[in-house]
């Protein structure tokens, strides 16, 4: 047991435990609804925290583990591919924006499909969303607490079970009791830790080895195909193209993403919150995943890639900042998975509880079985993920494209086009959802593109086909969503 690298990381997770500890009596002192306050923080994000919030709920497992997993394998062409990511706060905070926070605000949403429902006025959207949140978070959350478990054997030689364990009980335990403002704050810490972790770690690296460029030569002499294009997986312009959505603007599809967009205090914080998120996912992306190939000179026959940074890490640097450096990865896991918990609670009490069960539930129900629902969604995602799954970003990138083609065109066209309507968003939603699962199985690359592009190309036409072909949505929903004011009206003719 190597106790000078495993006790920084216990002293990591102590400190998330006191951080949850200290703002659950936030939702016990709340000025708002326990919904308002347990799943957006009671909407008073400031601009470093949202930042912060949600690049760390964006840059995970794959971001610190699996690029440069899948980066020692391939080469440099998945590092262009993960580059597309970049300006994944532009995307979300900028197209969401304004009219986002606003809406729902004003329809008091907490959720995403919150909104979907009142825009469209449909049950089968609020159950297509549940569907597509409970089957893609749980796909990505099972990699992510694979991660933190291979980070934990990798670093002390725990058995994978025992850390994965004692990884995914601490997740799920601080963000049951704290709610989404010690998610928030918790992902500022961690997001810090993760930048001055790679500051060290290039510093160690440029002086422990030869540098960079002499690395990349000698990685050009034994194996060329990874620093050339299309690279070990195949990067071509089509399949780039693809990624950019995966990792660009659809990540706007991304519930646990998006949210974020209903969270910030004013304006100001969100144009603040737009360039510094974009600094920091330049951060995360280069300053990890650049690594991935040139292990692969220092150490050629590791045998789990995503473990090749972790085993750089503990070579290179003395244990106890070995711990320090490698609770950057494991503060990335965690800040992603506290966000999906939170996510598929909301999806689950929020948009289907209280929706069909029992609308008329009280505050203190709704909190203990909120409660109860995150802590067991994170139990049983822990133990989905006893089987751990060959490359973490596999699993991620398929995650991530399962919520996009869901949500990206509803969301999208909902916000922005008033012709879009119920029938539209019905179709279009499912469309995505079931044509992704479909051609993921039986044609993963059509037309030379990951699945993601043919799935949300499926998806826009049928939402713009079907909502011209069906009656206009009703005047009250144009009136609540684009006039200047609202007065309360039932949605009698829900489909």
């Amino acid at each position: 047991m190597q106790w000078d690298v495993l006790l920084p990381i216990l002293l990591y997770l102590v400190v998330t435990f006191l951080v949850g500890g200290y703002l659950h009596k936030h939702i016990k002192q709340r000025k708002t609804s326990f919904e308002e306050e347990y799943f957006v923080g009671g909407r008073s994000l400031g601009p470093v925290v949202l930042a912060f919030t949600m690049m760390a709920s964006a840059a995970s497992a794959g971001t610190f583990i699996g690029t440069p997993g899948l980066a020692y394998n391939v080469g440099f062409s998945w590092i262009i591919v993960s580059l597309t990511q970049l300006a994944m706060g532009v995307y979300i905070l900028g197209i969401l924006g304004k009219k986002f926070a606003i809406v729902a605000r004003k329809i008091k949403a907490v959720t995403l499909t919150d909104f979907l429902k009142e825009r469209f006025e449909s049950h089968a959207i609020v159950i297509g969303s549940a569907l597509g949140i409970i089957i893609f978070i749980s796909a990505y959350m099972v990699a992510q607490f694979a991660g933190g478990a291979r980070i934990l054997e990798a670093i002390t030689g725990l058995p994978y079970t025992t850390g994965l364990i004692i990884f995914g009980l601490s997740v799920v335990l601080y963000t049951a009791y704290g709610g989404f403002r010690a998610v928030a704050v918790t992902d500022a810490i961690q997001g810090l830790i993760m930048i001055v972790g790679g500051i060290i770690l290039w510093v160690v690296f440029m002086i422990k080895t030869d540098g960079f460029s002499v690395l990349v030569s000698q990685l050009a002499e034994s194996n060329p195909e990874m620093v050339t294009l299309p690279g070990g997986n195949g990067t071509t312009p089509t399949m780039l193209f693809s990624y950019f959505l995966i990792f660009g603007i659809a990540a706007i599809g991304m519930p646990h993403a998006s949210v974020r967009g209903m969270t910030y205090k004013d304006s100001k914080s969100m144009h603040q919150a737009i360039v510094i998120s974009t600094v920091i996912m330049f951060l995360f992306t280069i300053g990890f995943g650049a690594l991935g190939p040139v292990v692969k000179v220092l150490y050629p026959t590791i045998e789990v890639a995503d473990l090749a940074l972790p085993t750089m890490i503990l070579d290179m640097m003395p244990g106890w900042l070995a711990g320090i450096i490698l609770a950057a990865p494991l503060a990335a896991i965690m800040s992603t998975v506290d966000s999906m918990l939170l996510v598929t609670t909301s999806s689950i009490v929020k948009d289907l509880y209280l929706n069909y069960v029992n609308p008329k539930a009280s505050q203190q129900r709704i909190t203990k079985l909120s409660y109860f629902t995150t802590l067991i969604i994170g139990v049983g995602t822990v133990l989905l993920a006893l089987t751990p799954p060959e490359y973490l970003q596999l699993i991620v990138v398929y995650a991530m494209g399962g919520l996009e083609a869901t949500f990206f065109t509803p969301l999208l066209f909902g916000l922005y086009w008033k012709r879009a309507n119920g029938w539209g968003a019905i179709i279009s939603m499912y469309t995505g959802l079931i044509s992704y699962i479909v051609l993921s199985q039986w044609w993963p690359n059509p037309f030379g593109m990951h699945t993601i592009a043919t799935s949300i190309a499926l998806s826009i036409m049928t939402m713009i086909a079907v909502s011209l072909m069906t009656p206009a949505p009703a005047h009250h929903v144009i009136q609540k969503f684009w006039g200047a004011s609202t007065t309360k009206q039932s949605s009698k003719n829900v489909i």
